[in-house]
């Protein structure tokens, strides 16, 4: 008989069902890692800058002059954005696309950034801070909250402007396809992006949620091969993202402790889903995962916030997360996978709620009818065996390569935006809860 798994976080069940994985299929192909490679020069490689926008920015090697053109991390908006910065100012009349766009749907345009200022000031005097955002917003910004949930027969086709903001981390300036081609010191500096830019939106004041992902392979959504990533900012909180955070606020108060934090010390008691450990994070496959091999590398400490992370701990998720990634690559060499940064929206009041995380999602099987009818996913390896398959290919691991393309670990150049907040990312720290994995 087959097994069914309850996900609280998400109120999601998760069927199980190996004997699925025998069934025949006429249609049987390795899932794709990589496009066809194309005979057009790649816009994100070395010496082709030119064919991206201008960069948000750039982290070159140590001791590089910051006019060259060298460098290690370029960030640049997306020229498809799925999002732009919009004025909240118009109406949803107002057609503010193609040639009608308003000067607020520039990106860190004066405008918008006197918006931001503005606003952090009237947030600041009415006595909630940046944590308390999502609040006052209602009052002070309505354009910035989502739109009402109520219906009626006269109301049954809601719309609104939306804002945003798009961007794509090119990681490497050498056409590599995958971030375990390189350096882990390098891989660190790929975070330490990561982290520049989720600050940067998060003190704009304008945006409640930030989220960057990897889409590696063709089945994963990647459209170019060489290795990049990318962070979606917007002005509303996605639904499931805002039903995990009710969910973490009613554990909270119910047993006044993190539910991530509980979720980790039964996980690393237990072992049995471990993949793998390093001295401040633990990866494992998570008891009801909707989809085979699927990872969370999580902080032991309790940490909501990834852009608050030391160096010290950017250094070593990039070692966990390179270990996890190749025991992946490893296990299904051509699989295509998704990376998902989760960090706490924007807007969070109470910073205890929430505890951070990077997913891993390879794309080993489709999606079909019954999970698209049901939102009940069946998954044909159980976490257990994943993990067990996982744990081994990462103990078989070799040694992280060292770095090749300069004294990466050591403090870099940095070109960027001229309105860069300028505050200290060490004023983002948090202090530890106690309890909890230590």
């Amino acid at each position: 008989m087959n097994q069914m798994r309850y996900d609280w976080l998400s109120d999601r069940w998760v069927i199980f069902a190996p004997n699925r994985l025998s069934r025949p299929d006429d249609f049987a192909t390795p899932l794709q890692a990589s496009p066809a490679v194309s005979t057009a020069p790649c816009p994100f490689c070395r010496g082709y800058e030119k064919q991206t926008p201008n960069p948000t920015l750039v982290l070159r090697p140590a001791g590089a002059d910051p006019s060259s053109e060298e460098w290690l991390v370029r960030v640049v908006p997306n020229k498809f954005p799925a999002v732009t910065h919009t004025d909240h100012h118009c109406s949803d009349e107002h057609d503010c696309s193609g040639d009608n766009q308003c000067s607020g749907h520039h990106q860190y345009s004066s405008q918008s950034r006197h918006s931001g200022e503005s606003q952090r000031s009237e947030l600041a005097r009415v006595g909630l801070g940046l944590a308390g955002v999502g609040e006052a917003f209602a009052s002070i910004a309505p354009g910035l909250v989502e739109p009402s949930a109520k219906h009626s027969p006269e109301n049954l086709f809601l719309k609104r402007q939306t804002s945003g903001a798009h961007e794509v981390f090119i990681e490497s300036p050498n056409h590599v396809s995958s971030i375990t081609a390189l350096p882990v010191d390098h891989v660190a500096l790929i975070y330490q992006a990561y982290q520049e830019r989720l600050l940067a939106y998060r003190r704009l004041g304008t945006m409640r949620y930030g989220v960057v992902f990897k889409n590696y392979g063709m089945d994963a959504g990647a459209s170019l091969l060489h290795t990049h990533s990318q962070l979606i900012c917007t002005d509303f909180l996605p639904s499931d993202v805002s039903k995990v955070q009710r969910r973490m606020q009613q554990y909270m108060e119910e047993h006044r402790r993190c539910y991530v934090c509980d979720v980790i010390e039964q996980e690393i008691q237990n072992q049995e889903r471990i993949v793998s450990q390093s001295e401040h994070f633990v990866a494992l496959c998570p008891f009801a995962s909707r989809l085979p091999y699927s990872v969370s590398i999580v902080p032991k400490r309790h940490q909501s916030q990834f852009e608050a992370s030391s160096q010290e701990l950017r250094d070593d998720l990039a070692r966990i997360t390179m270990r996890v990634l190749s025991a992946i690559e490893t296990e299904h060499p051509r699989a295509a996978y998704n990376t998902i940064l989760q960090t706490a929206p924007f807007d969070l009041a109470s910073q205890n709620i929430f505890h951070w995380r990077m997913k891993i999602i390879p794309r080993l099987c489709k999606v079909a009818g019954f999970e698209w009818s049901s939102d009940c996913f069946i998954n044909t390896v159980t976490p257990e065996e994943a993990a067990r398959r996982l744990r081994a290919r990462c103990e078989a691991c070799a040694p992280c390569p060292v770095p090749v393309l300069g004294e990466i670990g050591k403090p870099v150049y940095k070109t960027t935006l001229a309105d860069r907040d300028s505050t200290s990312i060490s004023s983002l720290s948090e202090r530890s809860r106690n309890g909890g994995i230590q």
